[in-house]
């Protein structure tokens, strides 16, 4: 009697392992196919054409053509940034990423996604992208 009551007890113990390794699974898949689809949703409305706004938890925004959205480390191209000026730092320039900056760095930035807070394709005729061009054409 005994035997049977510890085969029975291992019988549920199989079953119970076998469901949670089944849910196990399920999640995980889940997880998988959200993440792979949010992420193309994601990707597919950076519009390759414009710019795109990045902002930051540190409230820095930058602008740049964003590759990458669905990694972990996104990576902004042809980088402006708005270098405020004056006491009360209440006017700004915007500065091409490179030009100024003593320690040289690429015109490209690769961020760290978890500080992203959004990002925003940019209007052809905004004051920014109307900045750029004007910038380009100084260059």
């Amino acid at each position: 009697m005994a035997w049977l009551l510890r085969k029975n007890q291992s019988s549920i113990v199989v079953g119970i392992a076998s469901v949670a390794g089944l849910l196990l699974i399920v999640v995980l898949g889940f997880k998988v196919y959200w993440l792979t689809f949010k992420s193309f949703e994601e990707r597919k409305r950076i519009d390759p054409t414009t710019y795109q706004a990045i902002f930051l938890d540190d409230q820095q925004i930058y602008f740049g053509k964003l590759k990458d959205i669905d990694s972990l480390y996104p990576v902004l191209e042809d980088v402006y940034y708005l270098m405020l000026e004056g006491e009360d730092k209440s006017s700004g320039r915007l500065v091409k990423l490179g030009q100024t900056e003593p320690h040289g760095p690429y015109d490209y930035m690769i961020i760290n996604r978890e500080h992203i807070l959004f990002w925003e394709n940019l209007k052809p005729d905004s004051r920014v992208i109307q900045t750029i061009k004007n910038l380009k054409l100084s260059q």
